[in-house]
């Protein structure tokens, strides 16, 4: 009899799990069916009356660009702190030292003789041993080269020519004295002067000091001269509120010098990017926009006021499905548990 009834629930809560699963197997998934333009990557769309590019959209998150023409570009140098000679350019500068390459050229490199060629797309150039073609070495923009014992910066490539730079660094101050508002500035070129001595064969390989005076000594008669009368004088250029040098290539505005920096300004174009997200809002000019994927490439881009109700009520069938799945996986779940435990209690052992 105990067999019996355990054999009826048995087959009681196989039936229950059954239905259970069976209906988890037919119940079709709603999806978000909104419609609309999609954009994948690289297309165009306008928000709030401003172009933008699909910069990238991709499994449920991108990011849309533009670019502002009449944007100023920013930059703030602290007092104090040193400036490469590759970033700055006026007119007499003596620190700064520059080589040209001209392309098809022959050249004089480090004791022989190379051939330049220039690869202007991708910002390089390549010098070739004369009659050795194994003999090369290419650098692109920012590369260091060493030239003639100098270690020089690649700092432009255009396709007649090549340019490495090397000298400095300077070093920025700020001129306060006498000053509550300073207006000016001085860059100051910094010297290794054991460096130098080390460079110069007519002289000994270091310095000495006399009565406080540094001083390099000839090795020809061993005379001593202070170093400030044996090298040119140090480098110092003074730039001033409303004046402009070459700043890393561009024409640039000595905009405002305060007691801590100096900021430069110069006219540019500035990319500006918004990133979005499955159903998050993003904001363009004040107007709140949001996104809905359609794959993994394409993506709705609407005005939240006007489709965010109807991309919600979606989302909540989506969230209401979830939840049935879930509680019908745990019937069939505990209908399976509970209908093994039953038949095991029922076969176990009875005394007498």
């Amino acid at each position: 009899m105990q067999r019996r009834a355990a054999a009826i629930y048995f087959v009681f809560f196989l039936v229950i799990g059954a239905g259970a699963y069976g209906l988890i197997q037919t119940a079709e998934e709603p999806t978000i069916t909104m419609e609309g333009d999609a954009y994948t990557a690289g297309d165009t769309v306008t928000l709030n009356d401003r172009q933008f590019t699909v910069a990238s959209a991709d499994t449920g998150s991108g990011e849309l660009s533009w670019v502002n023409e009449s944007a100023v570009i920013s930059t703030t140098i602290d007092n104090g702190s040193e400036v490469p000679v590759t970033d700055v350019r006026w007119e007499d500068q003596s620190a700064r030292q520059e080589q040209t390459f001209e392309a098809g050229s022959t050249v004089q490199y480090n004791g022989s003789e190379y051939q330049v060629s220039i690869n202007e797309s991708a910002g390089a150039f390549t010098l070739t041993q004369t009659g050795d073609a194994s003999v090369n070495e290419t650098y692109a923009v920012g590369d260091t080269v060493n030239y003639q014992g100098n270690e020089a910066t690649v700092t432009s490539v255009t396709s007649n020519a090549a340019t490495i730079v090397w000298g400095g660094p300077y070093q920025l101050i700020v001129q306060t004295e006498n000053a509550t508002d300073p207006t000016q500035a001085v860059f100051v070129e910094q010297r290794d002067i054991g460096a130098m001595v080390q460079e110069d064969p007519a002289l000994y390989n270091q310095t000495i000091t006399q009565n406080g005076v540094e001083k390099v000594t000839y090795r020809a008669n061993d005379t001593n001269v202070p170093v400030d009368e044996y090298f040119p004088p140090v480098e110092r250029h003074t730039i001033a509120e409303g004046e402009t040098l070459v700043y890393q290539g561009n024409e640039t505005t000595v905009d405002a010098v305060t007691n801590e920096s100096v900021e430069l300004t110069r006219p540019g174009e500035q990319t500006n990017t918004i990133s979005f997200s499955e159903g998050e809002n993003f904001t363009v000019g004040g107007e709140q926009y949001f996104a809905h994927f359609q794959d993994n490439s394409s993506v709705l881009l609407e005005q939240t006021d006007e489709r965010y109700d109807e991309y919600r009520a979606e989302e909540n069938e989506i969230e209401s499905y979830n939840d049935r799945i879930i509680g019908l996986w745990g019937i069939a779940e505990l209908s399976l548990l509970a209908a093994i435990l039953l038949l095991a209690t029922a076969y176990l052992p009875v005394r007498g």
